[in-house]
């Protein structure tokens, strides 16, 4: 159970209700809406952190609560209003996962639907109910009936939990899964090789106040236990660092990118992979950074210029030209289902449907193929994804090499043998998952290019 003794104003009720609706009617993106809303209206610390854990708890945690409501009284899910459904869910999540009293629970529910008299008693009738039943609460046999177990507690969409048991082969390991996907991730940061030293940064960040742990895997990451006012720290004004997840750190090093080289990050985005580049390369050679948004272009430059990344150039796709069979490194971080990203995006996994996979394969088929031609010959094609699906993995790198006989698959330990043994699977491919290193889901694939060919 966790603890949270924080007096809950009845705005913030308001807000996590309007943000479940957004979220669910209008398939917005929590992240920026929270953004937005802070950014709009005040709120204390304490709000923050209680508003974000309602609206992210309850996506995470929604095929659970939903079924306790279902089953701890007559109301069927289908058939409740938008509105007063989220209401009921937030009045569920608090009485399952927040050390609130169930009188607080009550006052709140009876709040949250007082401009509707008749909804109003039902609202009331239904948290009563869920209240006094939610301990009775009987859920799916997990010997019995283990994927429908996994899909309510674990709170997964049935055609996932089915596609994972497909592609993994174990129910123990989707189950594993599914349950770390309702952890809420670290925050983890990723030093500035060229400003600063682990070590160092560790001691800086423990007296501005932040206590940290190494990461376990990535020889650049901190974990920081308290998230808020990261950004506003002397380290981060300074550029020793940014926030970069450790499975993403590793993927980054998979290009084994030296200083000297040219390297093309071909899905640049907002450059959190650029920067790392520019970093392990001690910023000697060149970084180009393409993506087709010129605001997550400008958004690059900025960061750059704080972090003191100075061999990164931005360019468009069609500046590219130019660059044929020159680079060294090819990185692509292909646009992806996200699959590997539920903890942090839990929203994905409730609008995600087979057929948006089956559309992005099509997509990362032709960006693979696209960039394939920068490669020089003896040079590498990182393939990267933050998704756990074949058919953005290994059905693209294998489709790829089918047709590309000048291009050949390298396994992930050869680029560094101590490290990358602990996520290579046993056809050389990088995989980092959430129940087994804690870190988010990362696909990696290294491609070399013949020499002679």
């Amino acid at each position: 159970m966790k603890k949270n003794n924080v007096f809950i104003r009845q705005r913030i009720y308001s807000s996590v209700l309007w943000l479940l609706n957004s979220i669910f009617t209008a398939r917005k993106y929590p992240d920026i809406l929270i953004g937005e809303l802070f950014r709009k209206e005040e709120f204390s610390s304490d709000e923050k952190r209680v508003l974000v854990e309602l609206v992210y708890g309850i996506l995470r945690h929604l095929g659970r609560i939903d079924h306790i409501i279902e089953h701890a009284s007559s109301a069927r899910i289908s058939n409740i209003n938008m509105d007063i459904l989220n209401s009921i869910r937030i009045c569920t999540y608090q009485s399952v996962f927040m050390d609130i009293s169930a009188a607080g629970i009550l006052n709140n529910a009876v709040a949250m639907s007082a401009n509707d008299r008749k909804l109003g008693g039902f609202v009331k009738r239904t948290v009563e109910a869920v209240l006094r039943n939610k301990d009775n609460v009987v859920f799916q046999d997990r010997e019995k009936a283990p994927i429908d177990y996994i899909c309510v507690y674990h709170s997964h969409p049935r055609w996932i939990v089915d596609k994972w048991l497909t592609e993994l082969q174990s129910i123990e390991e989707v189950g594993s899964l599914c349950c770390a996907n309702n952890i809420e991730p670290p925050l983890t940061i990723r030093l500035n090789p060229v400003r600063s030293d682990r070590e160092s940064l560790k001691y800086a960040l423990e007296a501005q106040g932040y206590s940290n742990s190494m990461t376990e895997f990535s020889p650049f990451g901190l974990v920081i236990e308290k998230k808020e006012g990261i950004f506003k720290t002397e380290s981060f004004a300074n550029g020793l660092f940014e926030v970069q997840d450790e499975g993403s750190q590793l993927v980054t090093m998979l290009t084994g990118a030296k200083p000297g080289g040219l390297v093309i990050d071909a899905c640049a985005g907002n450059g959190g992979k650029s920067l790392f580049l520019s970093g392990l390369m001690k910023n000697r050679g060149t970084v180009i950074a393409s993506d087709l948004s010129p605001a997550k272009l400008l958004n690059l430059r900025k960061r750059a210029t704080r972090a003191g990344a100075f061999n990164i150039k931005t360019v468009s796709m069609d500046d590219l030209n130019e660059y044929n069979k020159m680079a060294d490194r090819v990185l692509i971080d292909a646009p992806c289902s996200g699959m590997g990203v539920f903890r942090r995006n839990p929203d994905s996994k409730w609008h995600l449907s087979q057929n948006d996979i089956n559309q992005l394969a099509l997509k990362q088929k032709e960006i693979i193929s696209e960039y394939s031609r920068f490669v020089k010959p003896g040079g590498l094609m990182v393939y990267v994804t933050c998704t756990i699906s074949k058919e953005e993995n290994e059905d693209i790198i294998y489709g790829f090499l089918k047709e590309n006989h000048d291009f050949q698959k390298v396994p992930a330990v050869s680029i560094n043998p101590d490290l990358f043994s602990k996520f290579m699977d046993k056809d050389g491919f990088f995989r980092s998952m959430p129940h087994i290193h804690n870190t988010d889901g990362f696909f990696g694939a290294i491609i070399g290019k013949k020499e002679i060919y």
